[in-house]
């Protein structure tokens, strides 16, 4: 026990012993309240002594014997001249958290530092924290405005993305403001939900308690707040929403991480009309506001770009997206750039039955015929930029070629009266003609078709951009009639050249509580892949910003497709709470989500949303500021009722 305490005592003397100095440590805590912004200085008198706050931004510079020069920058991200004629800046570095005491000054011509006319005569230097050899080092990565991400603080303090982080906020409260107009409840549902099937991978929280045969229980975060907001319906909120934390076990891209915020929305004895009413009124207003690409822009119905504030937005049926524009999200900047389908002219494709329709894109006037421009767009039959088969790629740059091109393409197709696609075509030299096949209209499932990711390439690249986006405006559209239900696709680990289904397997296109288009309802029991569904996608210039649907509140149509259709055999475990509330007088009730890191990105002129988010995943979904995730000991984990995997 002596022992004990003379370890005690000796632990005590050694922290006493390296505690800071007294005055040193408490001067950083001691510091004016009456301070001003840079921005303020213009209102102020030429002498006038001020106090303020910043950061060093640029390492001193010594022009004369007693005369330093410095840039401070603010808590606004403004910066100006620092004028040193005492010395008090000798010790100074790069990011040191400052106090600075002076006097107002018009900026001299010959000082080189940052402001707006004026500059600060330093008569005190309080210095709150001063700054390791750190940031001084790393003077390009801050230029460039690109930290490492584990210094993720640092690059924060850019303008840039304190700007980026005060229009996110100011959007938020423009979001609130909108539908708190439109007679919506903010509400808070929980994070800790429980594990149910609703698409992609969820993150497990475990539990201490476990289950009566032993075996550990957990709890899941939730990968979108669907079922409470459909409780809450069925509790009598007639309009309810919440930026919602929202969590996804799934592989990350620029506008993906494992966890995000969503604008949730319901709408109780309500429809997909009522709420996208909602949502065009709030989207097109924030963009309006909000938009560093100005006001949003939409079709009319002759395909021509007009203001979304004036017309309502264009709506397109799955089909229709998938049809003449490859993909269920189509970039509508470049409207004009539709894919032909063949069929008319009996052109076919015979590689694959399931497969049969040929489409053509047709790049006018891609490249100078008189050069060898066709080879700037050989990323175009690039493998790695295609999931399954790749587009054959045919330039137009003979004569020859004007009536022959469909050559190249009967490996795959078979044509009937070439003469006559060419002379609907009208190719000419410098044309380039894409094409490849695809499953039928009626179950068109493969997202995006290789023509579809061809457009996506052509407008990704900046000679496309110049030649076929007719606006660098952003450009929405509805999508509607969604398949209600998809065959389950086939992972393979070799590329093949045209996706493969389970047998006799599918799953939701969406989430399994969206309601089928009536005029489908009797396809349900035996045709369940031909079925429509009442879902509804916003998609602005090639993105989604969200998606929604009227939902099922009838328990027994419900209960069908849960276990008839989806084949959940445990239906009542996992989803009883819904089905016992349905049976209870829930209204009819729909709804939506935006994804509300995704829509920001869009505003401000981002192509990442790893750029409005504070302290963004990396790719492989880690923390790297505060070095997440991390391992626990066994010890731990036996608290939880788990255990590390026994290793061979």
């Amino acid at each position: 026990m002596l022992g004990r305490n003379v370890r005690l005592i000796h632990t005590i003397s050694r922290l006493c012993k390296d505690l800071p100095p007294l005055e040193s440590t408490l001067g950083k805590f001691r510091f004016e309240k009456d301070v001003v912004s840079i921005k303020e200085l213009a209102k102020l008198s030429e002498g006038t002594i001020v106090n303020v706050n910043g950061w060093i931004d640029k390492k001193p510079v010594k022009v004369g014997k007693k005369l330093v020069f410095c840039t401070l920058r603010d808590v606004g991200g403004n910066k100006i001249q620092l004028v040193d004629s005492e010395l008090l800046l000798k010790r100074a570095n790069v990011e040191d958290a400052v106090q600075v005491r002076g006097s107002v000054m018009p900026k001299r011509q010959a000082s080189n530092g940052d402001g707006d006319g004026f500059e600060i005569k330093l008569t005190s230097v309080t210095t709150l924290n001063p700054s390791n050899k750190k940031p001084s080092e790393l003077q390009d990565f801050k230029s460039e405005g690109i930290y490492p991400p584990e210094l993720r603080f640092l690059q924060l303090r850019l303008p840039k993305y304190q700007n980026l982080l005060k229009k996110r906020h100011e959007i938020t409260k423009s979001v609130r403001r909108c539908l708190g107009g439109y007679g919506f409840t903010e509400i808070e549902t929980p994070i800790l939900f429980k594990s149910t099937p609703e698409g992609a991978r969820e993150f497990l929280v475990p539990t201490r308690k476990a289950a009566e045969d032993k075996k550990p229980t957990f709890y899941a975060l939730p990968q979108s707040p669907q079922q409470y907001k459909q409780l809450l319906m069925a509790s009598g909120v007639h309009r309810y929403f919440q930026l919602a934390r929202c969590f996804r076990d799934e592989d990350l891209r620029a506008d993906r991480q494992p966890e995000f915020t969503q604008i949730d929305m319901e709408m109780a004895f309500a429809d997909g009309e009522d709420v996208m009413k909602v949502v065009e009124a709030l989207v097109t207003a924030t963009w309006n506001r909000f938009s560093s690409n100005g006001d949003l822009l939409t079709l009319d119905n002759r395909g021509k770009l007009v203001s979304a504030k004036e017309h309502s937005i264009r709506r397109m049926s799955y089909q229709q997206a998938m049809t003449e524009y490859g993909i269920d999200k189509p970039d509508l900047r470049a409207p004009d750039l539709r894919i032909r389908d063949l069929s008319e002219f009996k052109a076919f494709g015979y590689t694959n039955k399931d497969f049969p329709v040929f489409e053509v894109l047709v790049l006018k006037k891609a490249f100078d015929p008189k050069s060898d421009g066709h080879n700037e767009w050989s990323f175009l039959s690039d493998p790695d930029n295609y999931n399954t088969r790749v587009p054959i790629v045919v330039p137009i740059k003979h004569d020859l070629d004007e009536t022959s091109w469909f050559e190249k393409f009967l490996p795959i197709t078979a044509f009937e009266n070439p003469k006559l696609i060419t002379k609907f075509l009208n190719l000419k030299k410098g044309d380039i003609v894409c094409g490849s096949t695809r499953q039928h209209a009626r179950h068109l499932f493969e997202n995006p078709t290789p023509m579809g990711r061809l457009r996506q390439l052509v407008l990704q690249n900046p000679v496309g951009k110049e030649l076929y986006q007719q606006t660098t405006k952003d450009v929405a559209s509805w999508v509607t009639d969604f398949p209600l239900f998809s065959p389950v696709e086939i992972h393979s680990a070799k590329k093949l050249a045209y996706p493969q289904y389970e047998k006799d397997i599918i799953t939701s296109t969406h989430h399994p509580f969206t309601m089928v288009r009536h005029s489908d309802y009797q396809n349900l029991k035996e045709k369940p892949l031909q079925c429509l569904g009442q879902h509804y996608d916003l998609v602005v210039s090639g993105v989604e910003i969200g998606g929604g649907s009227t939902r099922i509140h009838d328990p027994a149509l419900q209960d069908f497709i849960f276990k008839e259709i989806l084949n959940i055999n445990n239906a009542h475990e996992l989803f009883g709470h819904l089905l016992n509330a349905f049976e209870m007088g829930t209204p009819p009730h729909a709804g939506f989500a935006i994804g509300f890191d995704r829509m920001c990105a869009m505003l401000c002129g981002s192509e990442s949303i790893r750029d409005v988010i504070a302290f963004p995943k990396s790719i492989t979904g880690s923390d790297l500021v505060v070095g997440s995730p991390t391992t626990v000991t066994q010890d731990v984990l036996k608290t939880y009722n788990i255990d590390y995997a026994k290793t061979q």
